[in-house]
């Protein structure tokens, strides 16, 4: 049976991270964004009919890291996993946690704040939740109910994990990841109507 990125990542972390990955770094003075998506989606010749969805999932979370994360180090990588493609979004910034209490937002330890990004909280908002219409809220739509993929965010000592079946919260000892990693598992082989996905859900454990 198929093992589920939460399943591979507690057997062990590292090995999301080290098997026959393309990786783009981040260009932290000069925003690359458009660059590296590109190059990417080219290398791992990803179907035509789900790019441009493809495309609004990375903008948004190449966005998360030059707009919150305060990284000197970041990258993006991708790979195919058999039928499906797996991408990974990862920095060495301050962590979710931090990027709040650097914008006074309460929050009471990294779990909760984990929570709160998936449900729309952001400090690029004026007021409170989706202000911004996207942010890891629509992504985590897209990604879990569009595609019926996975995801899996690490950040400080908070693990979040979402399919189609489970959301899963923990906390986990110090991760061997700096900042924040989120990963992604998707199978890209059907079209899908992105707008049917752009509106805000509340995730509840």
């Amino acid at each position: 049976m198929e093992k589920t990125l939460l399943e591979e990542f507690e057997r062990n972390p590292k090995i999301l991270l080290n098997e026959n990955l393309m990786i783009k770094q981040l260009n932290k003075i000069n925003d690359n964004s458009i660059e590296a998506t590109n190059e990417l989606i080219s290398d791992l010749n990803i179907p035509k009919l789900n790019q441009n969805t493809l495309k609004f999932i990375f903008y948004e979370l190449i966005g998360n890291i030059y707009d919150h994360s305060k990284f000197s180090e970041a990258h993006i990588a991708g790979r195919q996993n058999k039928n499906k493609y797996d991408f990974i979004f990862m920095d060495n910034g301050i962590s979710i946690i931090n990027s709040f209490k650097n914008a006074n937002y309460p929050v009471e330890n990294d779990c909760d704040s984990l929570m709160k990004a998936i449900n729309g909280l952001s400090t690029k908002n004026e007021i409170g939740y989706i202000e911004r219409g996207t942010g890891l809220n629509n992504t985590a739509n897209i990604v879990v109910n569009g595609f019926e993929g996975e995801i899996l965010i690490v950040s400080n000592n908070a693990l979040l994990y979402m399919s189609s079946e489970n959301i899963i919260l923990k906390k986990i000892q110090q991760s061997q990841h700096n900042g924040t990693l989120v990963y992604l598992r998707l199978n890209l082989d059907s079209e899908i109507d992105i707008y049917k996905y752009l509106s805000p859900i509340k995730y509840k454990l």
